[in-house]
């Protein structure tokens, strides 16, 4: 599935980032939150755009696009019939060294409806045939019932189904599939694949996820009616560790195109970062093609027992069992919450003061076994020397550093670039800024990012106690009005919608954070 990663808010573009459950769902007011999906958002029309690359038997590449709009965000006219019903103009454009290679135009119509109290959701699939190699597509969006601006987005992607490999197409995650009574837009091999268009996100009412995807060449490669293995199986996008509980192994026979349709119980998935994994294996068992897909998982019912999981981790005579007193493998366990999985993170929680010691050696050696399997005592010898940093550079009479928010973003994503210190600018407590060319998360939670930068603020004048403010990184808190609570000291006012400081001698936090350096 391709990646896009752009916002279209009335037109203009905005800050992009992630659906996430609880803590990384954080939608802040005219901001949303995506991945793996386009979201245009306009006073007209709000929609989810996904699409998958795939090949025919004879080897002609084409994409899939999906396209869902919110009914609700749209205008409802009576149309010829009476009814209600709902018009968008689309156009989708896909470009290849500045030339076109494939586009439609074209209008949307919503189901017809009675009134206009219920506006429902309307799904498009459009085909594109395309040759190998990178695209730009365009999407734009008009309400034909309301004169209102058309809204657009651009996103580059790729199609590469080599001849001389075993390839597996897109995987398309589905809302449903049955067999097809009659061949429409939504048939494919025999059956209606509706898209799923919740992005990628799956929340807690939702019991099932159903996917779809082809393999390609394994005739040609393997060799006519030879045995393979087929695998599909969730794994932890963090640790990229198998769940056994939803993994699938069969054997097929090579043919020049194999199909998999299938799904998963996920009513006791608990919540967290996952992939969706395709993998074929030749009859030697040697790794031959993979696909994944990420999705997010929000679920409140289910509750993930890590401890239950660690019982059979075996500790003797690792670097684990040298820690043999609670209270200071404890607080080393503490220091690791930064780069931890939301699962690690709750154990650390709920469990790190009633844990007994083999337990918190458990898992000890399983956080750092599964982050360097050959060597788990040199990852844990290197982080402990960041540990010791932010201790220094950060802490002070309440906090120990790895517990302040300075310390933690340091051991989360690393020394910042760039560190612009402003401990006396006039009217302004004192802050500073961090700035990351490359924002690389150790929890794994978020993908890596480009240009971010955090403002810590010292509100309460505590020697180095500064508090994260406001930053522009995925899953961070986001202030929009952080100049103002930054500059409140010295500056009030009473105007909710001003976010801004006035302009004073000295002033620099806004301009330093609009820096594009």
């Amino acid at each position: 599935m391709a990646v896009i990663s752009t916002l279209v808010q009335i037109g203009k573009l905005v800050d992009n980032a992630k659906f996430v459950q609880q803590k990384i769902l954080q939608v802040k007011k005219t901001v949303a939150i995506i991945f793996l999906c386009a979201f245009i958002s306009a006073q007209a029309q709000r929609a989810v755009f996904t699409h998958c690359a795939f090949s025919t038997p004879d080897n002609k590449p084409y994409i899939e696009t999906y396209l869902s709009i919110d009914g609700k965000s749209v205008s409802f006219r009576k149309n010829k019939n009476g009814k209600y019903q709902g018009d968008v103009e689309v156009g989708i454009i896909f470009s290849k060294n500045g030339n076109i290679a494939a586009s439609k135009k074209y209008n949307l119509l919503s189901p017809e409806q009675n009134d206009t109290l219920t506006r429902p959701a309307f799904v498009d699939e459009q085909r594109f045939p395309l040759d190998t190699g990178e695209y730009e597509v365009e999407l734009m969006l008009k309400d034909k019932n309301k004169n209102g601006k058309t809204v657009s987005m651009k996103e580059k992607t790729k199609i590469d189904f080599p001849q001389d490999k075993v390839t597996v197409s897109g995987i398309e995650m589905l809302s449903s599939f049955a067999k097809a009574e009659k061949t429409g837009t939504l048939t494919k091999n025999g059956f209606d694949l509706v898209p799923y268009t919740n992005i990628d996100f799956y929340p807690g009412n939702i019991n099932e996820i159903s996917f779809y995807a082809e393999i390609y060449n394994t005739k040609k490669i393997l060799g006519e009616n030879e045995k393979f293995l087929l695998t599909y199986y969730i794994e932890t996008n963090e640790t990229k560790m198998k769940l056994e509980k939803y993994a699938v192994a069969k054997k097929e026979i090579a043919s020049p195109v194999n199909v998999l349709l299938s799904k998963f119980n996920i009513e006791n998935l608990q919540s967290g970062n996952y992939n969706m994994v395709i993998e074929v294996r030749s009859k030697n068992n040697e790794p031959v093609a993979q696909k994944k897909v990420f999705f997010q998982r929000q679920n409140a019912k289910a509750k993930e027992d890590l401890a239950k999981d660690l019982s059979g981790v075996m500790v003797e005579n690792t670097f684990a069992s040298k820690f043999t007193k609670r209270d200071s493998l404890s607080e080393f366990i503490r220091t690791v919450r930064p780069i931890s999985t939301e699962a690690e993170k709750s154990f650390i929680d709920n469990q790190l003061k009633l844990a007994e010691l083999k337990l918190l050696q458990q898992f000890f050696y399983n956080f750092w076994q599964t982050r360097n399997p050959l060597s788990p005592e040199q990852a844990w010898n290197t982080y402990y020397q960041d540990v010791k940093t932010v201790n220094k550079k950060f802490g002070n009479f309440i906090y120990k550093g790895y517990e302040t928010d300075m310390g933690r973003v340091y051991l989360q994503y690393g020394p910042p670039d760039t560190r612009d210190e402003s401990p006396s600018e006039p009217n302004a407590y004192p802050y500073e800024i961090w700035t990351y060319y490359t924002l690389e998360d150790r929890s794994k939670l978020n993908p890596n990012q480009t240009k971010r930068k955090f403002v810590f603020y010292n509100p309460e004048l505590v020697a180095n106690n500064y508090q994260l403010l406001h930053s522009d990184a995925l899953s961070e808190l986001h202030d929009a009005n952080w100049d103002m609570k930054l500059h409140k000291r010295m500056t009030q006012s009473n105007d909710m919608e001003q976010l801004n400081a006035p302009d004073h001698f000295g002033g620099n936090a806004h301009d330093e954070f609009n820096n594009p350096r």
